[in-house]
């Protein structure tokens, strides 16, 4: 007589696999979805306040000062003050500060509170 034993679907050890495989990649995928998704944050933030930069660059172009006259007052998440623009959006802070050296404006970012790397803030 043959042995007739069907399939009875996974074993405990497989599920186990799945599982700990899972586990892994959620490990792994979190963490750079987070850094993503501050990245895209800080970029709003520093594309919200390109308006802005014009304005101060325009003053200094003008008058030498890096003056905000002329930023409207009305606009939502960001400021200018003395030529330091600040945008927030979405519990992303990011400071603009002008600097200039030979008759031209270089513009230096810091944002909180997360810890990603963004590159510069030419966008």
């Amino acid at each position: 007589m043959k042995n007739m034993k069907s399939s009875q679907g996974f074993t405990l050890i497989e599920l186990m696999i799945v599982v700990a495989i899972i586990g892994i990649l959620a490990a792994i995928a979190l963490p750079a979805y987070k850094d993503y998704t501050d990245k895209a944050k800080i970029t709003n933030a520093i594309a919200s306040a390109a308006g802005y930069k014009m304005v101060v660059t325009e003053s200094f172009s003008v008058d030498g000062s890096l003056s905000c006259a002329g930023v409207p007052s009305d606009a939502t998440g960001v400021s200018c003050s003395g030529g330091t623009i600040s945008s927030v959006y979405d519990g992303e802070t990011v400071l603009l500060a002008p600097t200039t050296s030979s008759n031209q404006i270089t513009w230096a970012c810091s944002h909180s509170p997360s810890t990603v790397q963004v590159k510069g803030c030419d966008y």
